[in-house]
């Protein structure tokens, strides 16, 4: 997909004053606000941190997962098939923590995520057909030394989807079709990560600490302040270019400008919608600023070259 780049300079800020602090944007996140993107609850990064110093997430599963629960509603999908895994195998096995839970399941969900991976892979190589020799036997090296890893049950480096995308990306820039380019790095981004995939999620945790496990079921539900404008093209660091987004659909994001972000999340402006209309409550209620929804609304229209259009007119009622 072609990456349409917004200059800073055709960004203007309805409002010339910070309209909140970050202590102020942060704490409207006590009051079950949705993600502006994907429209799930956040959570607050406060519990979070407090979460990470509690010791009995090291413990066995039956503990840990009466920690959990208050928090379930809020985990994104995967993270909650993942969870309620844990309260099944738990019932069986309570003297075992999550590592040693996920440990019994790797082999089953391992097979699962090859089959994946080397369906996509298959994909990427039938490009070898229609490309220069030099960058088909490019292609052609980068897929057997990645077969070679996924394909060994214990291989010296697990395989990194991120390192093979980053190489994918550099062999294919020397394709000339924008075309050909896009379609490949299309399949390559198929590739399952652990927010989308369960099989994916408990291969890469399976070799990480009990607490760690358990932190990583919550992690993407936590509140973060997304950049509208993002910091690599001068965005402000204040109220004026924040908006809060949960880590998943921040992290997701990356740098990329918000049409491109609502392409991967067709129901953003929906989604978005919702969140202003949440925090025009809160405005009612003297928890949140007038200009603050104002210059948001303003901001997401211009950036998103009207895709999305917010109503904030009950904000004036």
């Amino acid at each position: 997909m072609g990456k349409k780049i917004v200059k800073a300079e055709n960004i203007s800020f309805r409002c010339k004053e910070i309209p909140l602090t970050r202590k102020e944007l942060k704490n409207l996140l006590n009051h079950r606000i949705p993600c502006l993107c994907c429209g799930m609850e956040m959570l607050h990064p406060d519990i979070y941190i407090k979460l990470m110093e509690n010791e009995n997430l090291k413990g066995k599963a039956p503990e840990v997962i009466r920690l959990l629960e208050p928090y379930e509603r809020i985990m994104h999908p995967v993270e909650r098939q993942v969870f309620n895994m844990f309260k099944s195998l738990a019932v069986k096995y309570p003297d075992k923590n999550f590592q040693q839970l996920l440990i019994m399941k790797k082999e089953v969900h391992e097979l699962a995520l090859v089959k994946i991976q080397s369906g996509i892979f298959n994909k990427i190589s039938f490009y070898r057909r229609i490309l220069p020799k030099k960058i088909a036997r490019q292609i052609r090296k980068l897929i057997i030394k990645t077969n070679d890893i996924i394909f060994t049950p214990e291989p010296y480096k697990p395989f990194s989807r991120r390192i093979f995308i980053h190489k994918i990306k550099g062999i294919v820039s020397h394709i000339e079709s924008e075309k050909i380019r896009e379609e490949i790095l299309t399949i390559a981004r198929r590739l399952p990560r652990s927010s989308d995939e369960v099989c994916a999620f408990v291969v890469k945790n399976a070799r990480k600490r009990p607490e760690i496990i358990a932190l990583n079921l919550i992690h993407p539900s936590v509140g973060t302040f997304e950049h509208l404008l993002p910091k690599c093209m001068k965005g402000q660091n204040n109220s004026l270019n924040f908006a809060l987004e949960c880590t998943y659909c921040n992290n997701s994001r990356h740098h990329y400008p918000i049409a491109v972000q609502i392409e991967e999340n067709p129901y953003m402006p929906e989604n978005a919608q919702i969140q202003v209309e949440k925090l025009i409550s809160l405005c009612k209620k003297d928890l949140c600023k007038y200009e603050y929804v104002e210059n948001l609304a303003k901001t997401l229209n211009d950036l998103s070259d009207g895709i999305i259009n917010i109503e904030i007119k009950s904000l004036c009622s």
